[in-house]
């Protein structure tokens, strides 16, 4: 990736400082000179943090870095303290600037391009598809993420605090996250993340949304036809049925009513039927509220319970742990106040004198007891599932009653401000409420085809888990394809070695073999002996000057490599060795053979 540092613009309160680079930049001085403050300025504008100098923090306002990429010259301003940069580029008509976040996402910046952050801006002006890794190395399900220029530039800048200190955060007590991410920048170097890989994640990735999504629709669909308290299609026509019959009814007591009253004109009044049946609501609604505080309180008092049975699993293990361990401690004096114990008979504990009548539980002992506390556990979480299906169920059907209590009263003070006739007034109580039903039984049958849907989604959502499970099975035979090819990691054995015998590194011969491991990339040094071969690797290394030339030497193999295999790493590389580690005058030999290979390898290779 074509990556050329063209100049350093500092903003102070006093005036600016440009410093230019060349193809081969070197910078010596006096201690505290701000040799290290040039290469973190450049690391800052290039989405890093920093912490400022005392001379910086009294003076620096901002910086601004040229760096020339495959589409032209882009040049990088971030002032003291910003979370974004201002990024120009282009002449004339086709200049452009933006404000764009250093490290944070925040949504797309450039339409159309996928331009979120500074990373992917310096990628899409090289012309190179940001490379895309699992978020999850241990989750199957896990989703793919960019992996960000501030990844690879690990590679690209050697910074003076950890250069002798952390092998690009490979160690296994490094941090996870960076430890995953730098075996990333490794695997996308040697050629791990080929095409087909990166064409099939990406359809993985495809696949994860649309199943996300089919998921969702699943849900609300649920939940829409769990509100309306039916399932399926089923209990949908059982419940239309049932409104229309309701309705049918209501229509033979009025034809019945109708020709009773041609008869007997003596009706009951509506107030009287409306009053009765707010009335029985009412009792159905004060019992259903009952229900809900009894279902309360039991779900209240199972939950109690479930977390005392939680506690005391916690404290048993703990128990059993703690015996488990002072078993086997032999007590000579008190552990309070230090005093030696008295002579013990041997069933009495050591230290308190009282007989010890309990023993360690065996671990089969153990293993039924905790599969006791699972499955009482387990049942109390299905007794709260049923508890909280019940009270939804009573709230809704209250919901239910309450809102037709509401519409009896509206009808009762309707038809007590007409105060029709006993007859009329009947009859237009029924009919209201069988228009009611019939409208209830027709939006129902309109939802006959969401439980329809249902099924359609859960049959779309079984293809897209079959289809995953293919695409994983064929990523994990593409990845295994692709890490069986160690033309490239060979190849990166051979530059190290030969970049450590040409920088003189002291203990390194020629009859020294390089081993990479592919699970964890950290090199090791394996020397023949005339009994048995010894090992180097950074961690074993005592000198750190010694490490300084290790992980240099391991980082310009590394751009050798990518110059060779046409990786898409920056093609730069800042060293920021410490004055202590190598010195030209107490290291001479190192100091030349490394400086010597470097200026070669920039005549030559990285030409």
């Amino acid at each position: 990736m074509k990556f050329r540092l063209n100049s350093l613009k500092l903003s102070l309160k006093r005036e600016d400082v440009l410093i230019g680079f060349s193809d081969l930049s070197y910078f010596w001085g006096q201690m505290g000179a701000g040799k290290t403050s040039i290469a973190r300025l450049i690391d800052y504008c290039l989405g890093g943090s920093i912490q400022l100098t005392p001379a910086l923090q009294s003076e620096f306002v901002a910086a601004t870095l040229s760096i020339t990429l495959l589409k032209g010259i882009l040049e990088i301003e971030r002032s003291r303290d910003a979370d974004t940069v201002i990024a120009r580029w282009g002449t004339g008509d086709d200049a452009f600037q933006v404000a764009i976040p250093a490290r944070e996402a925040k949504g797309e910046v450039i339409p159309q391009t996928g331009v979120e952050v500074l990373s992917d801006l310096i990628f899409w002006l090289s012309a190179q598809v940001p490379p895309r890794v699992r978020k999850s190395k241990v989750k199957k399900d896990s989703g793919v993420q960019r992996l960000s220029m501030r990844n690879l530039l690990w590679y690209c800048y050697l910074d003076q605090d950890e250069i002798d200190s952390s092998f690009f955060h490979l160690e296994e007590n490094a941090n996870p996250y960076q430890r995953y991410a730098s075996l990333d920048v490794i695997r996308y170097v040697i050629g791990y993340h080929d095409e087909q890989v990166a064409e099939i994640e990406a359809q993985l990735e495809e696949l994860r949304g649309e199943r996300m999504a089919t998921s969702g629709s699943i849900d609300s669909l649920r939940r829409v036809l769990r509100e309306v308290g039916v399932e399926t299609e089923l209990q949908i026509q059982a419940r239309v049925s049932e409104l229309r019959e309701r309705a049918a009814a209501l229509g033979r007591e009025i034809d019945t009513s109708r020709a009773a009253a041609v008869a007997d004109r003596t009706t009951t009044h509506a107030l009287d039927q409306l009053r009765l049946h707010a009335t029985a609501l009412a009792g159905r609604i004060a019992t259903n509220q009952d229900a809900i505080r009894e279902l309360h309180y039991a779900k209240d008092r199972d939950e109690r319970h479930l977390n005392e049975i939680e506690t005391l699993s916690l404290k048993f293990r703990r128990s059993q742990s703690a015996r488990a361990v002072l078993s086997g401690v032999a007590f000579h004096s008190c552990p309070k106040c230090t005093q030696v114990l008295p002579d013990r008979a041997s069933e009495c504990c050591d230290v308190c004198g009282q007989v010890d009548t309990q023993d360690v539980a065996s671990s089969d002992d153990e293993a039924l007891i905790r599969r006791d506390i699972k499955s009482r556990a387990d049942e109390l979480r299905e007794i709260l599932k049923r508890h909280d299906a019940s009270i939804t169920r009573l709230q809704r059907e209250t919901e239910n009653l309450e809102a037709e209590k509401r519409r009896i009263e509206r009808e009762r003070n309707e038809a007590s401000e007409r105060f029709d006739t006993a007859y009329l007034s009947s009859m237009l109580v029924k009919e209201r409420e069988r228009s009611a039903l019939l409208q209830d039984a027709e939006n129902l049958a309109s939802m006959s085809r969401f439980p329809q849907m249902l099924e359609a989604l859960r049959e779309k959502l079984a293809v897209i888990a079959g289809n995953e499970t293919k695409l994983r099975s064929s990523l994990k035979e593409a990845r295994e394809a692709a890490e069986k090819d160690t033309t490239n990691l060979d190849l990166l054995k051979d530059l190290f070695l030969d970049c450590l015998l040409r920088a003189s590194v002291p203990g390194i011969s020629r009859k020294d073999q390089v081993v990479i491991s592919p699970q964890t990339f950290l090199p090791e040094i394996v020397s023949p002996g005339i009994a048995d071969s010894t090992v180097a690797s950074f961690a074993t290394l005592s000198s750190g000057g010694k490490k300084t030339l290790f992980k240099c030497c391991f980082a310009i193999a590394i751009h050798r490599l990518a110059v060779q295999v046409g990786a898409p790493l920056p093609r730069l590389l800042i060293i920021d060795s410490p004055m202590k580690n190598i010195s030209e005058r107490e290291n001479r030999e190192q100091f030349k053979g490394f400086y010597n290979l470097v200026y070669e390898l920039k005549a030559g290779e990285f030409k």
